[in-house]
Order: C-alpha cells, then structure tokens, then sequence
C-alpha cells in the first residue's frame, strides 16, 4: 500500500511537471498622433492664354486645366475639422482684364466639401471645408482642381501681358 501511495504521488509530481506553464506579458501602448499634410501630384508649371473667338465681333476666349490633384491626410480629434485654403501671393496679380479661378471639381468621400469656384488673390479663401480624420490618396487620386482663366474685361486686354503667379494650398484647423 505504502508502495502504491509513492507511485500515485510521484505520478502526480511527474504530471504536474509535464503539464507546468508559465508566460511572462506587458502593455503595448498604441497612440495616433495629430497629422496635418498637404501635396500636390506634381509641382509642374500650368500655361493658361487667351485664344480667338470663334468668330469677329466676340470676346476672346480664356482657357481651363485640370491636370492637378490636391492629396492631403488629415488626423483630428473626434468632432474636429480642418479646411483648405488658397491664395496667390501679395504681389500676384492676373493681367489686367482677366482673373484666375479654381474649383475643387471632386473631393474624394470623406475628406470635405468642395466650395463654389473660388477668385483667386492674395486674400486666402475657402477651397474645401469640413475635413474630418482621412486620406485622399495619392497617384491619380485626390480631389481634382479645375483651374479657370477667363476674361473679364476685353478693353483691357495687352497683346504680351503674362504673369506668373504662386497658387499656394493650406491646410489648416477649423476655427
């Protein structure tokens, strides 16, 4: 009996052995962080000029682009947005008798709402609104800019009148 008594425990002793487990565990600790980026497709030069009417006794005619691509990653706290701006330098200025337009003519789902075309000065003003945590994409997605080059006032149209203005995006927080 006694013999049988040291075989159980010693059973026991050997499956405890077989069976023992140990694991060691620490946190992990996973934070997303304020993002706030803005880019372009590509930084390459758009042309816009007037051409000829289709026909005398008619104005001349402006031009469009729409070659570019605004690609942005906002990250924002719940309930916050941010906005998109553009402007042209303080001394920028289109030939006299004609203005610059842009309209963003698509913003991926998500990632704001687009405004009316805007007149582009050295004023900033609102290109798309409301935009929450996202990413647009890059490549050939982001949201489209249509840029308008359109005359205003033929009287005061130069033959040879150009300008080369800087267009600068900003996106920046809600107010």
């Amino acid at each position: 009996m006694k013999r049988l008594i040291v075989l159980v425990i010693a059973y026991m002793f050997i499956a405890g052995m077989v069976f023992a487990a140990d694991n060691a565990a620490h946190d992990v600790i996973l934070n997303v962080v304020d993002v706030c980026l803005i880019d372009l497709n590509n930084t390459s030069d758009v042309t816009l000029s007037t051409s000829a009417p289709a026909q005398g006794g008619l104005d001349p005619v402006g031009a469009t682009d729409a070659t570019k691509l605004l690609q942005y990653t906002s990250l924002v706290p719940s309930g916050d947005h941010r906005n998109i701006t553009v402007q042209w330098g303080a001394l920028d200025a289109a030939p006299a008798g004609t203005s610059l337009r842009v309209e963003a003519t698509s913003v991926p789902a998500n990632c704001g709402s687009a405004a009316p075309q805007v007149n582009i000065s050295d004023s900033a003003a609102y290109l798309i609104t409301n935009i929450g945590s996202c990413a647009t994409g890059i490549g050939a997605n982001g949201a489209a800019l249509l840029y308008t080059f359109s005359v205003d006032d033929v009287t005061q149209l130069q033959v040879g009148d150009t300008s080369t203005v800087t267009v600068t995006f900003t996106l920046t927080d809600a107010s």
